[in-house]
């Protein structure tokens, strides 16, 4: 179905689910990145190892791990709304179809 066809409830529904997945996401990511970022703080600053994840390093991981987990997100999100349009796409044009050969 041609995004031109929707309405714009739908439309709006389809924004909403996207934003969702992309916050979500960004959680996700964030959460990942925190996790790990903190084993790798402990793992290269202590003991016998001289300073090595210092605080832009980090700031930048939490920020790639942030923008990894958003594209990941939003393509699921992308794929399971293609699927719903595709779905009712074809209710439609089963209705249509039975509505024109005389069915109901």
């Amino acid at each position: 179905m041609p995004i031109n066809n929707l309405n714009k409830e739908r439309m709006d529904q389809i924004t909403n689910q996207m934003l969702h997945a992309g916050a979500i996401g960004f959680l996700k990511g964030t959460l990942i990145a925190l996790v790990t970022g903190y084993y790798f703080n402990y793992r290269f600053n202590h003991g016998h190892n001289a300073r090595f994840f210092l605080m832009p390093y980090k700031t930048w991981y939490l920020v790639s791990w942030g923008i990894v987990g958003i594209t990941f997100s939003a393509e699921v999100a992308k794929l399971n709304i293609t699927k719903e349009l595709a779905e009712e796409e074809d209710l439609k044009r089963n209705q249509y179809f039975s509505q024109e050969l005389g069915g109901k």
